[in-house]
């Protein structure tokens, strides 16, 4: 069976493009989530790797929806072989390991390792920009807690929701994307600090 994993690293992004592509593919079976690639622990990753079977054969977009490290990717590439299927990619023509040819691993490797270091250069680039923008006060963090109006946004409210249910700061932060220095801030104008 052909199966397609799509993801995408946030709820604002689309993942149509991906789809399209991927049901043109002849993909069958659809994975979709929209989550953070910066680990393996996905739920609808790990459940496409519990539901392979031997002959399946998994499709990506590209490499980098599948893994933004050279670690993860291995790991996930060794999964799938362990359970007797096979992963190719749309963007990247070389990435076909339904052939047992070593050039498809060395290519991997390095590829792997180019994705992972432009997202490393990419996120150097962003905190450097942060800080300059720290510097001449114009960084002003993530607006969490107020909307129009002086309301609070939707992630304000489900966070302090979930905050009096007793779920983790960490579960919290991870669930909204959030980070935590934002929680806190959130809820000690809130009176719970």
């Amino acid at each position: 069976m052909i199966k397609a994993y799509i993801r995408v690293s946030s709820e604002g992004q689309n993942t149509a493009r991906q789809r399209k592509a991927l049901k043109a593919a002849g993909c069958a079976v659809f994975y979709e989530e929209k989550v953070s690639g910066k680990n393996t622990d996905r739920p609808e990753l790990q459940r496409m790797l519990a539901e392979l079977e031997e002959g399946d054969v998994v499709i990506v977009h590209e490499i980098s929806r599948l893994s933004r490290s050279v670690k993860d990717l291995i790991d996930i590439v060794e999964r799938i072989k362990e359970k007797g299927a096979s992963l190719k990619s749309l963007g990247e023509a070389w990435l076909d390991t339904t052939s047992d040819n070593p050039m498809n691993e060395f290519l991997l490797n390095i590829f792997g390792s180019l994705a992972q270091l432009e997202r490393g250069l990419t996120l150097k680039r962003q905190r450097e920009g942060i800080e300059i923008a720290k510097k001449e006060g114009k960084f002003k963090g993530r607006k969490l807690e107020v909307t129009e109006g002086g309301k609070k946004s939707e992630k304000a409210a489900q966070a302090i929701e979930w905050y009096k249910e007793g779920k983790s700061v960490r579960t919290i932060c991870k669930t909204l994307s959030i980070g935590t220095g934002t929680l806190y801030r959130l809820l000690e104008r809130e009176g719970f600090k």
